[in-house]
C-alpha cells in the first residue's frame, strides 16, 4: 500500500498536475545547490534511484521536487525546497519497515525538534509550539507550531511534523510562511462585536453527517461550523468568504426537532435483476450498461447494495445508481452530462433552476428536503457553474450526506447530479446540547480571536479560530471536537 502511495505521489510530480510550467530561470538555485541543500540539512539519504524536478508555478513560487527510492526495504523520501529561498519547505518518508518502539509523546515530541533544527527555516524563531493541539493518528503522532507576531496568530501559516510511533522517524513535515507586510491593527473591532456576530451569522448549525474512523462510517449528531468557509473582517466586521470577498448570510436558527417527521423506508429485499428494473427506470434507452457490482459496504456504513452504471450513447453522459438490496430502495444516484463553460447567468436564476429540477424529479420527499440550506451557505461551486446542496431532513434536521446536489451550467442547463438517501439507522436527537450552548463551548475551546489572514487581495486582519477546517465538526452530545474521518 505504502508504495502504491509512493507511486501516486511521484506520478502527481512527474506528470504535472499542479498549475505549473517547468522552466528554470536564472533568479532560483542550481538543482546542484538544492542537492546540497538536502546534504547539508538532512545528511546523506540511502537510495538507488533518484529523481529531481523543477517546478514553477503561474504565481511565481518554485520548488525543486528530490524524490529518493531505496528498494532492499522500501523506502521513499521526498523533499521540497524552495527554489528562491532554498529552504525545505516539505518532507514525506514512506517506508516498508515495521519499528517495535512504542514511543511516548513527550519522546516524539523532542525527535520532532530535533528535526527541526536540522531543517531551521529562516523565521523558526516566529513560531511557537501549540501544546493544545493533538491531531494523532493510530501510527503517528502529530505537532504543530504557529507563526504568531503582535500576539496575534497569522492564519495557516504552521510547521507541522509527524512521528512515527513505532519507528520514531519522521514521516511528515511541512513549512508554511506568507510573504508581506503585517497591516495594521488599529481601528479593528473588539472581540465582544466579532464574537456577537458569530453568534448572530456563523453559529454552528445541528445536522446529521457520516463520520468515518479506519473505513468505518457510523452516521452521528453534530453542531457543524461554517468557520472553514467564512471569517469575518475585523476593519469592517463583514462576514467574509476565503477570497475576503463579503458575503451575505441568514440568520441560521436553531432546528426545531420534530420526532414524528421522518421518511417512511419501505423494505422489500431485492436479487440482482429486481434491483437493475428499479435502477434501470433512471437511465433511458441511450444509456448502454458498463458495469454491475454487489458491495456489502457501501460507502463504509453497513449498507448492502446492487450498483449499475451506464454511459450515454452518443455524447457525453454517465449514470451510476445504487438500490440497497435489503429495503429495494435507490440510495444513490449519479447522473452528468455535457456542460457549458461560459458562465452567463446569475447565482440567483442558476438556484431557481436546481429548485424547479428537485421539485419536478423527487415530488415523494419534498417534505423531508431542505431548500433554505443554499441560502445560509452560498456554495458556488467553480468558475464553470454553479453548485447546489438540497440536504434530506430526518426528525427536521438535515443529514448532509443524505439529499440532492445538483450542478447548474453557465447557461442554466442541469449539468448533473446526486441523490442519496441512505435508509439506515440514525441516532435519535436526545440528550443534546442546545445551540447557544456549543456556540459558547466552541469559540472557548477553539480560540476565537483576531488573526492575520492572506487573501487574493493581500493580508487583512480577521476573526476566527485557530483550525477552522480541522475543529468544523462538534459533537451534538458533549461539544467537543470530533474530526470528520
Amino acid at each position: 500500500m505504502k508504495k502504491l502511495i509512493a507511486f501516486v505521489f511521484a506520478f502527481i510530480i512527474l506528470t504535472g498536475i499542479f498549475n505549473v510550467y517547468a522552466a528554470e530561470n536564472s533568479t532560483v538555485i542550481s538543482k546542484d545547490e538544492a542537492i546540497s541543500i538536502v546534504k547539508e540539512k538532512l545528511g546523506d539519504i540511502k537510495y538507488d534511484s533518484e529523481n529531481i524536478q523543477y517546478r514553477e508555478f503561474t504565481n511565481k513560487d518554485s520548488v525543486w521536487i528530490l524524490s529518493y527510492t531505496k528498494n532492499d526495504v522500501f523506502e521513499n523520501t521526498t523533499v521540497t525546497v524552495d527554489a528562491k529561498t532554498g529552504e525545505i519547505i516539505r518532507y514525506n518518508f514512506i517506508s516498508d519497515f515495521k519499528g517495535s518502539k512504542s514511543l511516548k509523546r513527550s519522546d516524539a515530541k523532542k525527535i520532532a525538534e530535533e528535526f527541526l533544527d536540522k531543517v531551521q527555516p529562516n523565521n523558526l524563531g516566529k513560531y511557537k509550539y501549540d501544546a493544545n493541539y493533538k491531531n494523532d493518528s493510530y501510527n503517528e503522532y502529530g505537532f504543530k507550531w504557529r507563526r504568531e507576531e503582535n500576539g496575534v496568530v497569522f492564519l495557516y501559516d504552521t510547521i507541522n511534523i509527524s512521528v512515527d510511533k513505532k519507528t520514531g522517524l519522521v514521516t511528515h513535515y511541512t513549512y508554511d510562511w506568507t510573504d508581506g507586510d503585517l497591516p495594521t491593527l488599529k481601528n479593528v473591532i473588539d472581540i465582544n462585536e466579532a464574537t456577537k456576530l458569530f453568534k448572530e451569522y456563523l453559529k454552528p448549525r445541528l445536522v446529521y453527517t457520516v463520520i468515518y474512523n479506519r473505513n468505518k462510517g457510523d452516521v452521528k449528531l453534530v453542531y457543524v461550523s461554517p468557520s472553514p468557509q467564512y471569517m469575518i473582517n475585523a476593519y469592517t466586521g463583514d462576514i467574509i468568504d476565503m477570497n475576503g470577498n463579503a458575503v451575505k448570510l441568514s440568520t441560521p436558527n436553531d432546528v426545531e426537532i420534530k420526532m414524528y417527521i421522518e421518511p417512511t423506508i419501505k423494505k422489500t429485499p431485492v436479487d440482482k435483476d429486481e434491483a437493475f428494473k428499479i435502477a434501470a427506470k433512471y437511465a433511458g434507452s441511450d444509456y448502454e450498461l458498463k458495469d454491475t457490482a454487489y458491495i456489502e459496504k457501501y460507502g463504509g456504513l453497513n449498507l448492502k447494495v446492487w450498483t449499475f452504471s451506464w454511459n450515454k450513447l452518443n455524447g457525453i453522459g454517465y449514470l451510476h445508481v445504487a438500490v440497497n438490496a435489503d429495503t429495494g430502495n435507490v440510495v444513490d444516484i449519479l447522473k452528468s452530462s455535457k456542460s457549458d463553460f461560459n458562465v452567463s447567468i446569475s447565482r440567483e436564476t442558476a438556484l431557481n433552476k436546481a429548485e424547479s429540477f428537485v421539485r419536478e424529479n423527487f415530488k415523494e420527499i419534498l417534505p423531508y428536503i431542505d431548500f433554505e440550506f443554499n441560502n445560509a451557505n452560498q456554495i458556488n461551486g467553480n468558475i464553470y457553474g454553479y453548485y447546489f446542496v438540497f440536504p434530506l431532513k430526518h426528525y427536521n434536521i438535515p443529514f448532509i450526506n443524505n439529499g440532492i446536489t445538483v450542478d447548474v451550467d453557465g447557461d442554466g442547463n442541469i449539468s448533473s447530479y446526486t441523490y442519496k438517501n441512505y435508509d439506515i439507522p440514525y441516532p435519535k436527537p436526545v440528550n443534546i446540547m442546545n445551540q447557544d450552548d456549543i456556540t459558547i463551548k466552541y469559540l472557548k475551546v477553539c480560540n476565537f480571536s483576531l488573526k492575520y489572514y492572506k487573501t487574493t487581495k493581500g493580508i487583512i486582519p480577521v476573526y476566527t479560530v485557530d483550525d477552522p477546517v480541522e475543529s468544523s465538526l462538534i459533537d451534538a452530545k458533549s461539544g467537543e471536537i470530533i474530526k470528520p474521518y
